[in-house]
This record gives C-alpha cells, sequence and structure tokens, in this order.
C-alpha cells in the first residue's frame, strides 16, 4: 500500500539560489512522510525506510543518487538503488516494490525522483557554473539502460531519434487508422489535449498554469509552430522544469504500526509492465501497443477489476498518440467522461524526465484518499511505447492479497518483427510518416517509413510526394525508392 506522497515545483528562476536535484527530491520524500504520519513522526518514518529506489536524472552527474538520497532523509542502512530511463520506470520500479511486499519482506520503499533541468538552462544561458553536488559519474542503474535506448541505425539515419519525430510518426498512423482528414485529426487532438491542459491548469504542481482552448492547442500560430508535421509545440511535452516527486511504500502491518488507518493508505491491487518489439518501425501496427494491450488488462484482473470499475486514468501523455494508443489498448473512448489524467500531461504539468509517473501516482494517492473515486489506473510508457508498466491504484483494501499480473515481459507480434533494411529499393507503400519543421516556419523534406516483401526503410520524400503526403492521409501510398549514393534513399510518388 502505499502510505505517503509529496510534491514540489520549484518557481525560484535565479540559478544560484535554486534547489539542486537533490534538495528537490529530500524535499518531496519529506512531504511524503510529514503527509502519511505527521510533522512530528515524519523523520521516524524516513529513518525506518528499508529500500531507497531514486528515479534516474538527467539533472545529475552522480554514480549513487540513489545513496545519496537515503543518507539525507536519514536511512543510510537502506538498500538504495537508481532507476534505469523511461517514462515507465517509476511504475515499474513500485511494481517491483509491490512484489517485495507480496514476498513478506515488509519493506518500507521511498521511491523519489527529480529534474532540474529549467535551473540548468537559465545557468548556461548566464554562464554559471552551477555548485551542484555530484561525482560525474553514472549509477548502475536498475534495470540497466539499454545501449541504443530503443532507436535502431536506419531510424536515426532518417532523423528519428527524437521523440518529437517518433510520435509525430505514430500520429499519421493513428489518422489512417480513424479514417480522418487532416481537420478532423487536428480537432480531435485540440479537444483530447485540452482535457489534458485543464487538468494542468488546475495543478499547482503544474509548470504552467495557463489555460488553453482545444483550437488554440491545435493552430498553428507564431506562438504555436508546427515541430514535426502533425504535431504543433503546444502538444509537445516540455523537460525543462525543476519539479520532484516521492512516494512511500509498505506493507499493512507496517502501516498500522505508524498508526495509519485503512482510509488514510492507497492499496496497489493490481500490477503489470511488459516491453513491445523494441524498435518502433519494426511492429507490424506502429500506432498500437501490443505490451499496453496485454498489461493493461493483466494489471486489472489482479486487482480483481475491469476498466468500467475504474473511476480515472491517468495515462502517459508525452504527445496525442502515446494517449491514443493507451486509449485503444483499454478499449476506452477518447471521449470518455472519466478523467483521463490527474497530473496534467507532460506538455502542461511539465514532463520532468524519467519521473513523470511519479508526480501520477502521488496524484492518484491525494485523489483516492480524498475519496474522490475508489480505482484508478496509471500507466508509464517508455521510449516510443516500447516499455509499459502499469499500476492499478484503490482506496478499497483488496479481498486477497493482490499477485502479479500474469504477463510475459517482452511479446511479440505474431509474425514477429518486420526487419528493417537501408538497402530496400523500388516500389513500396508508406506505413507512416512525419516532417520537420525549422524554428522559422520552414519545412524540410518528408521522412517516410515504408514496406515491401516484408521488410521495412526509412526514406526520404522528394518534394512532389512530400506535398501529397502533408496534404492528406499519406499512409497507403505507392512510392519508387532511388537508392543515393550517400544517406538515406529518395522516395518519388509511383
Amino acid at each position: 500500500m502505499l502510505v505517503g506522497a509529496g510534491q514540489h515545483t520549484n518557481r525560484q528562476e535565479d540559478p544560484e539560489q535554486a534547489p539542486d536535484p537533490f534538495d528537490l527530491m529530500e524535499l518531496a520524500a519529506r512531504r511524503a512522510a510529514e503527509g502519511a504520519v505527521g510533522r512530528a513522526r515524519s523523520s521516524e518514518l524516513l529513518t525506518s525506510v528499508t529500500h531507497c529506489y531514486a528515479v534516474h536524472s538527467l539533472s545529475l552527474r552522480h554514480s549513487d543518487p540513489a545513496g545519496v538520497l537515503a543518507a539525507r532523509v536519514g536511512a543510510s542502512a537502506a538498500a538504495a538503488r537508481t532507476s534505469g530511463m523511461g517514462g515507465n520506470v517509476p511504475q515499474w520500479v513500485l511494481n517491483r516494490a509491490a512484489e517485495q511486499v507480496v514476498a513478506g519482506e515488509r519493506p518500507l520503499v521511498l521511491v523519489a525522483g527529480a529534474e532540474a533541468l529549467a535551473t540548468r538552462r537559465r545557468a548556461k544561458r548566464q554562464q554559471l557554473k552551477l555548485n551542484w553536488p555530484g561525482d560525474g559519474g553514472w549509477p548502475d542503474t536498475w534495470p540497466p539502460l539499454e545501449p541504443d535506448l530503443g532507436v535502431h541505425p536506419v531510424e536515426r539515419a532518417g532523423g528519428l531519434d527524437q521523440a518529437t519525430a517518433m510520435y509525430a510518426l505514430v500520429e499519421s498512423a493513428i489518422t489512417h487508422d480513424r479514417g480522418r482528414s487532416p481537420s478532423e485529426a487536428s480537432a480531435a487532438m485540440g479537444a483530447l489535449m485540452a482535457r489534458f491542459n485543464e487538468v494542468a491548469a488546475g495543478n499547482p504542481y503544474s509548470w504552467f498554469s495557463l489555460r488553453r482552448s482545444a483550437e488554440e492547442i491545435a493552430t498553428v500560430s507564431a506562438d504555436n509552430r508546427m515541430i514535426f508535421h502533425p504535431y504543433p509545440k503546444y502538444v509537445n511535452a516540455v523537460m525543462d522544469v525543476d519539479m520532484a516527486a516521492a512516494v512511500l511504500l509498505t506493507d499493512a502491518e507496517t502501516a498500522r504500526a505508524f498508526g495509519l488507518s485503512p482510509d488514510e493508505v492507497t492499496y496497489v491491487r493490481g500490477w503489470a509492465d511488459a516491453n513491445d518489439i523494441w524498435y518502433l518501425s519494426e511492429r507490424r501496427d506502429v500506432h498500437r501497443s501490443e505490451a499496453l494491450a496485454a498489461c493493461a488488462p493483466g494489471a486489472l484482473s489482479a486487482a480483481g477489476l475491469n476498466a468500467d470499475d475504474l473511476a480515472a486514468f491517468d495515462l502517459y501523455s508525452c504527445f496525442p498518440s502515446s494517449i491514443e494508443a493507451a486509449l485503444d489498448a483499454l478499449g476506452v473512448g477518447a471521449d470518455d467522461e472519466r478523467p483521463l489524467t490527474l497530473t496534467g500531461g507532460l506538455p502542461y504539468h511539465g514532463g520532468p524526465g524519467s519521473n513523470y509517473v511519479t508526480h501520477c501516482v502521488a496524484n492518484a494517492f491525494d485523489w483516492l484518499r480524498a475519496a474522490q473515486g475508489d480505482h484508478v489506473l496509471v500507466h508509464g510508457n517508455g521510449y516510443y511505447l516500447t516499455k509499459h508498466a502499469v499500476g492499478v491504484y484503490s482506496r478499497l483494501a483488496p479481498t486477497e492479497q493482490p499477485v502479479p499480473a500474469d504477463v510475459p515481459e517482452h511479446l511479440h507480434a505474431d509474425a514477429g518483427p518486420v526487419p528493417l533494411d537501408p538497402a530496400l529499393a523500388g516500389r513500396a507503400d508508406v506505413v507512416a510518416y512525419t516532417a520537420a519543421y525549422d524554428r522559422d516556419g520552414s519545412r524540410q523534406p518528408a521522412v517516410a517509413l515504408v514496406e515491401a516483401d516484408r521488410r521495412r526503410n526509412v526514406v526520404l520524400a522528394d518534394d512532389t510526394l512530400t506535398e501529397i503526403l502533408l496534404a492528406g492521409d499519406g499512409v497507403g501510398s505507392a512510392v519508387v525508392i532511388e537508392p543515393q549514393s550517400e544517406g538515406l534513399g529518395l522516395a518519388r510518388p509511383d
């Protein structure tokens, strides 16, 4: 069960006065403890922590962030580990902590993370050297960091090594699957993201408090320039934020020992995690997640619930296509009246690196403890719809001891990966596409994922094909690929 949650967002804009990531994590951890047992006993709770798990931070240059955090909160004897990278990892770590409870270990687990990328950016702009703790090392992460971070060399060669590009690529496949025109897709995107923005505007920890209409979010303007087709700036995750979140998890006996009553805790009812085919471009359907389609129902089943029992969701929301893929996996419509987020989304609440989902879990804890509903599903998504972790939280105690969901860690499409082949040439069909835009609004050639004979390639579109792809639904368009002596193949309409 979760017994405490804390959050903090730094509003100090002077880099020399702003807190460093360890300050932020410690503050969030102490708030979590104080919220659980009150200020008088908060230090006692933190010194009783048996396991301190720090979420990977891009802001730190330290070989043992978890060990430093444990010492700062007075839990020097705690087992300390620092997580790997990805939006799924906070929930993944909490899933492992829940398994420790089920195994009878009686842990008291602190999970905390922080980013201070906004302060780093301000300091760089002012040519200031930040005197932050750090030994310049790199921690042994849990799970280990993947060497390629989910990007295939062919994708990288095509400029698809940024999340902004990958999720925009997915959006083109979603538009085709829905049978939408560009204007219909834009309106649907604006309506969906406006729901997240509304929640963020009411969240005191959000980086941005400004309320935007669906039309404003979807309409390209001087302030809302196109980043990667079809995504304007206002639907893109924002990572340059200063924020931290922490949660405390333990077993029922330990909670009772600290005087916590059943209505002061939140129960972890079900959990699951799974990975998709590693490279996005090799998946049979680039706009679907087989892993999430397995682990979300798996977590619900382990909790003795189904999607209809949920009062709210907190879906990973780096870009619209992440939310849309999650809705599809859950069998939930975008017009569902239940909250799709309790946090506000990475473009509006802010996306603190790998730690966003810790904020989601903290908000689920607060929402459930306030009796605003009975059950919440939290979803974490790492890399490019690649790594998924799901947790089902409830204010109602389970009738039986929860058990881990029976979901394989790695899932593969029935036909296996569709291999990427940089030598693929000749006639092919477009599977998905996007195009980058410069800051001045000028457009780069479209980049397309194409397929022929159960092989795929990433190619540049010529001017004519670029116009065709960006004017409507270009998925399924027939093209001819001409190999180039250097660089990507060039595609033209067939």
